[in-house]
């Protein structure tokens, strides 16, 4: 153990040097090329800059036009988007609510993770996993969101397994939210909605960013993000963002490092064709702990009070996790003649990961929660996708009918590989372990046999057609869309377990099903005088389950959904601001839950239901001050439960009744004396929360951020392009906690983070 915390520190050490030599050099020469500089490019306005701190200077240049949702938008206020309709639409005449996280808004509040990014959006809440394995899982209007099939990229969709991608926020323009079941445009995918991440594209305007961060817990970010056009070659642009991130977390033995780099290059011939394409890379190094922690000593205090808030709940000298993911994928779009645009989507991917890993076993974790019971085991998988999505837009007239139409194809095609090894002896042997949550000793002796206790083949095809017309007429706004999914799945599970009989636990599953869904949308709108749109809307989807699995080997079975959403939407004319509010009542079927008796496979709950209120509003009010908003009521409970009858009734987990979020960010006038500085500051509660079987309360609670930014060049003009700045989230350090995979336990969430930047912009 003394040998490898040595070589984890030499190693943290050396990429430590790397990132500060590098990060400094890029900003020393930055920063004496902005003493050569005599002007600020063209278009430069005072929105910050696709970086990571906050800042006066920025980066308008990079955006074609002030409101264009596939490059970038100005401010906080986003008022179209091609998520909610595959269309550069507007989001006040798209039937379903629609939330836009700008990419001003991410670098204003200091966004460095998924979770935080979407932490001020009423009805959608981040599982924090702080520690944990994996990818972040969202609830969406009470509705859990496992395995990325909520989140899409370009269009796309993002991952299909939670082992085996992660998010780096960077990466990205600026982040959608579409609400309700949208499947008939996106085919398979849960009906809470989606979050589109928008990527980062070249720019034919040059613009160019270096930064250092450094915070608590040992942190040391830089990153980079240069854009503009090919010298000699004035068809071409370039962008090639990058980051590189050294630290610690909140848990003990526990990194949180990661690489991350995503070139691209842009191909405009003429005015009527662009040509994308987009790579990334990235590697993320955590830890293989669970983190489960028993609700006795978290949120209620045992005979020995609370629990240590870094408690590491594995071994230091085995837990491992690493994510590395591999992607390249273009974007096409072509006006073939006026009003009519082809788009064609592309992105293949490759993804691996490894976990040494450790669970709980709550089952038997002792009755006086001094000590907790856990289970080592070893997780190898790794996946392949392709995806594309070629559509047409159009827009024509019939008598006196607006028609806006899309009509197009896409695919999914998706395999994963997961092996799992078991301790010897396992499972008739006692394969778990205890650690003593208040005087902890890492000393556990594991041993593996040779040969994987379980492997699993996973393949699904799927592939949609679809239709979509948008009618207005008389300020009526009708629009219709139908789409066909075909999907095939197979999985192959393999149970190998040497001191059991072949009739037991020694055997091979296949599992194999096609099947074709229909999922279509009616929505009505009518606009009203001083920029206000009511709408009523109905839409259905479905979601094959092929990331999880029965503890027999056998697929989950697709899970089906209906709303009915009706909402008022206002966009006051001279203003810069967008408000919404809707009322939905949701109902899905199929939905799986973490199998108690089996760790890491799932059991279905029947059929639930989710209903609700949202309010959300962002403005930016008068010149230098954005304020957004946004409450949510939801109620949701399970309305069948075969397997479980005693279930029905019961609250969904992780889906509070109320929440409410309060963000207001100002840049004072030059002029004034506080000239030069923008300041920050936020509230988020979210309300009591329960688990799947509604025995646990999870406390409510309230989270403050803060963000102060100082443009350097008011001290000194030779520091124009240079701002410093400091953002915190849970400024207070509040303890809180979300509902763990089974109850009695939970996760805790994301402690108090300080960081400090320094940017630099040419």
């Amino acid at each position: 153990m003394v040998r490898f915390e040595a070589d984890i520190n030499a190693f943290r050490c050396i990429r430590r040097s790397l990132l500060v030599g590098v990060a400094s050099a890029a900003l020393i020469a930055g920063i004496g090329a902005a003493q050569a500089q005599a002007s600020k490019p063209p278009g430069t306005s005072n929105t910050p800059s696709a970086g990571s701190g906050n800042t006066n200077v920025t980066l308008d240049e990079l955006t074609v036009e002030s409101q264009n949702p596939t490059f970038g938008t100005a401010g906080f206020v986003a008022t179209r988007s091609t998520a909610g309709m595959k269309g550069n639409d507007s989001i006040l005449e798209t039937p379903a609510t629609v939330s836009v996280i700008t990419r001003e808004e991410l670098d204003v509040r200091g966004v460095q993770d998924i979770n935080t990014a979407v932490a001020y959006t009423p009805n959608v809440q981040a599982v924090d996993y702080p520690g944990g394995q994996g990818g972040p899982t969202f609830t969406l209007r009470g509705f859990n969101a496992n395995n990325f099939d909520s989140v899409y990229q370009d269009g796309l969709r993002y991952g299909f397994n939670s082992f085996d991608q992660n998010i780096e926020p960077y990466a990205y323009e600026r982040i959608d939210v579409i609400k309700g079941p949208i499947s008939v445009l996106y085919g398979a995918g849960q009906p809470g909605g989606i979050i589109n991440l928008v990527s980062k594209r070249p720019s034919f305007t040059p613009f160019n960013e270096v930064f250092l961060q450094g915070g608590n817990r040992n942190r040391i970010q830089a990153g980079f993000d240069l854009t503009g056009p090919v010298e000699g070659a004035p068809q071409f642009a370039y962008r090639i963002t990058g980051l590189v991130r050294n630290s610690d977390s909140q848990v003990k033995y526990t990194p949180d490092d990661r690489t991350f780099i995503a070139p691209s290059v842009t191909w405009r011939p003429d005015s009527d064709t662009s040509l994308t394409v987009l790579a990334k890379y990235a590697e993320y190094r955590g830890g293989g702990s669970e983190q489960s922690l028993p609700i006795v000593g978290s949120i209620i205090p045992s005979t020995k009070g609370f629990y240590q808030r870094d408690i590491f709940v594995g071994q230091p000298n085995f837990n491992t996790g690493l994510l590395e993911n591999k992607e390249i994928g273009y974007i096409l779009d072509h006006t073939f003649a006026p009003g009519w645009l082809l788009h064609s989507a592309f992105r293949a991917y490759e993804t691996t990961s490894k976990y040494d890993a450790v669970g709980a076993s709550p089952a038997a974790t002792p009755t006086s929660f001094l000590a907790v019971s856990v289970f080592p085991y070893l997780r190898d998988q790794s996946s392949q996708g392709l995806l594309a999505d070629n559509h047409v837009e159009g827009q024509f007239a019939t008598l006196d009918v607006q028609h806006n139409v899309v009509f197009g194809v896409d695919f999914q095609n998706y395999y994963r590989r997961d092996s799992r090894t078991y301790p010897n002896g396992y499972p008739l042997a006692a394969a778990n372990r205890s650690i003593n949550l208040y005087d902890p000793v890492y000393n556990l002796a594991i041993a593996f046999p040779q040969r994987t206790n379980f492997s699993a083949r996973a393949a699904q095809q799927q592939t949609g057609l679809y239709f979509q017309d948008q009618m207005k007429w008389n300020g009526f706004i009708l629009t219709g869309s139908v789409r066909n999914d075909w999907v095939d799945q197979r999985i192959t599970s393999t149970f190998n377990f040497p001191n059991l009989p072949v009739a037991t636990l020694n055997r091979t599953t296949v599992d194999q099903q096609s099947f074709s869904a229909l999922s279509y949308r009616a929505a009505l709108g009518y606009e009203l005088p001083y920029g206000i749109v009511p709408y009523a809307s109905y839409s259905t989807s479905f979601n094959p389950q092929i990331a999880g699995q029965r503890a027999d080997g056998s697929a989950l079975s697709p899970r089906d959904a209906t709303q009915v959403e009706g909402g008022v939407k206002w966009q006051p004319p001279g203003s810069n601001a967008l408000y919404t509010a809707s009322y939905f009542e949701i109902t899905q079927t199929n939905i799986p839950l973490a199998d108690v008796a089996n760790p890491g496979f799932f059991v279905e709950t029947g059929e639930a239901q989710s209903k609700g209120f949202e309010l959300e509003g962002k403005a930016n009010l008068f010149e230098g001050f954005n304020f957004i908003f946004g409450f949510a009521h939801l109620e949701t409970r399970v309305t069948k439960n075969a397997a479980n009858p005693a279930l029905v009734g019961n609250r969904l987990p992780n889906a509070p009744n109320n929440t409410v979020s309060l963000f207001a960010d100002y840049a004072f006038p030059l002029g004034s004396p506080f000239g030069g500085f923008r300041a920050g500051a936020g509230v988020r509660y979210v309300g009591q929360r329960t688990d799947a079987n509604n025995v646990d309360n999870i406390p409510s609670y309230a989270l403050v951020d803060a963000s102060i930014s100082y443009d350097l060049a008011r001290l000194d003009p030779a520091w124009k392009g240079a701002v410093l700045s400091v953002n915190a989230t849970n400024l207070f350090d509040q303890r809180y906690f979300n509902a763990g995979f089974y109850t009695g336990y939970v996760f805790e969430g994301f402690r108090r983070s300080v960081f400090g930047t320094l940017t630099y912009r040419w």
